[in-house]
């Protein structure tokens, strides 16, 4: 749990000397002010405090208080010898530094963050009968790691507008101390065990190192959500590594897509990948004549997704599902559920989703009989219905909601039960119609 320390603002080196009003001119009204707290280095929270109308002859002193987390530490007074100076409290160190390494006070040091954390720093200066205080709070956000999807490496670099976007809402992605990363990978490469790994790798080599934190939040958009989801299931310590994950149009039973596309030589070559064939559909989605039962064919097999969806999300992850729901058309046409035939005449039928995963895939709930996620649905926290969103907007569309998921705000911290119908929202009749059979059939299924 994270412990908290109040730190005095001691104040050691002379940065700007002191100048009294010039003979004739008024005094300057004492004032002080300060910067927002926010990291500067790996744990440490600067500050950079101003101090006007300082008059030497009136032996001005300060004195200030200091909360990260909870609790609180108080310091001084103390003499003032520094108009300007900057301030930095080293978290794992236990110190107060001034003017750079210069260490001044002492606190109980603050283990790596486990939660985003508010810090609130006041100082008051003294001179005479004057007094001038100044507070500033701010946020120490845990590291944010984004996991883009399917081909996401072919743009050669990181969605700038998505960075952007979270920038606007306090985050960093440069800088010493960044607080949001985007992992990148060849996905064209890379099956999912292989992507999962690196993205453990860049996880305890890159970010951790980087941050200060024993913990992390994970934004996985389509398949960038499985490779989270298995290193929760498989890599040691990711059930305690992860604080928030978010999925956002995440293909958690498939995507019928992946099989179709090996159909078409336009889209054969990115179909045929490992990675591709890692979003077969672990639901039955085929079926050789309109009527008959659907099952699988041959050579749909996916095991690794197979194996993924035996292992539940655990219980201590705060997990969010966003996806988009585009209902089909009269014709029919929506987001593929199911195949009937082959080439050159299939059939296909359409449920609701974002034209590339259904709302059941994205939710783990049973699709044409199949078993869909156990333990996937009903540990949601949200189930957020972005409506007749596509596939390829969704991180754009729920970037505003995410920000309010990861900074803490505007939803429930516990899961909701969701399989039994108990306060789960959206409810699925917007997804899927459940027939007299108690069985999910994808709508518009022929």
């Amino acid at each position: 749990m994270m412990r908290s320390a109040i730190l005095s603002l001691a104040l050691g080196a002379v940065l700007l000397a002191l100048v009294g009003a010039p003979p004739g001119q008024a005094a300057v009204p004492l004032a002080v002010d300060m910067s927002a707290p926010q990291m500067v280095g790996r744990g440490r929270v600067g500050v950079v405090v101003t101090i006007a109308g300082l008059e030497p002859d009136l032996h001005p002193t300060i004195e200030g208080t200091a909360t990260v987390g909870g609790q609180s530490f108080q310091g001084g007074p103390d003499r003032v010898i520094a108009a300007r100076f900057p301030a930095a409290f080293d978290l794992p160190a236990g110190r107060v530094r001034v003017g750079g390494n210069a260490s001044v006070a002492e606190f109980t040091p603050v283990p790596p963050l486990e939660e985003n954390t508010p810090v609130a720093v006041e100082i008051t200066v003294r001179q005479g009968n004057a007094v001038a205080t100044a507070r500033r709070t701010g946020m120490l956000l845990l590291p944010t790691i984004i996991v883009p999807g399917y081909l996401s490496d072919m743009a050669g670099k990181p969605d700038t507008g998505i960075l952007s976007a979270f920038e606007q809402r306090g985050y960093r992605s440069q800088g010493p101390s960044p607080d949001l990363f985007w992992f990148t990978y060849p996905s064209r490469s890379l099956g999912l065990r292989e992507a999962s790994q690196a993205l453990s790798t860049y996880v305890r080599e890159v970010v951790l190192p980087t941050t200060y934190a024993a913990r992390v939040n994970v934004i996985g958009y389509s398949l960038g959500g499985l490779l989270v989801r298995w290193n929760l299931a498989f890599d040691d310590g990711w059930d305690h590594l992860v604080n928030r994950f978010v999925m956002v149009g995440v293909p958690n039973e498939g995507t019928v897509l992946s099989y179709v596309g090996t159909w078409y030589p336009i889209a054969a070559p990115w179909a045929r990948t490992s990675a591709a064939r890692n979003m077969l559909p672990t639901f039955p989605f085929w079926r050789p004549a309109p009527g008959a039962p659907w099952t699988f064919p041959p050579d749909a097999q996916n095991t690794a997704l197979i194996e993924l969806n035996t292992h539940p999300l655990p219980e201590g992850i705060r997990a969010y599902a966003f996806y988009g729901n585009q209902q089909p058309d009269a014709e029919g046409r929506g987001t593929w559920a199911g195949v009937t035939g082959r080439l050159p005449r299939p059939g296909f039928a359409s449920g609701a989703g974002d034209g590339v995963v259904l709302v059941a895939s994205a939710l783990g709930l049973p699709i044409n009989g199949g078993a869909g996620v156990p333990g996937l649905a009903e540990r949601l926290v949200m189930q957020r219905d972005l409506g007749p969103v596509g596939h390829l907007w969704l991180l754009e569309s729920a970037i505003s909601e995410i920000e309010d998921v990861l900074l803490g705000g505007k939803v429930p911290d516990q899961p909701r039960p969701s399989r039994d119908g108990v306060e789960r929202a959206p409810t699925m009749q917007h997804a899927v119609q459940n027939d007299p059979g108690g069985r999910f059939l994808i709508s518009g299924a022929r």
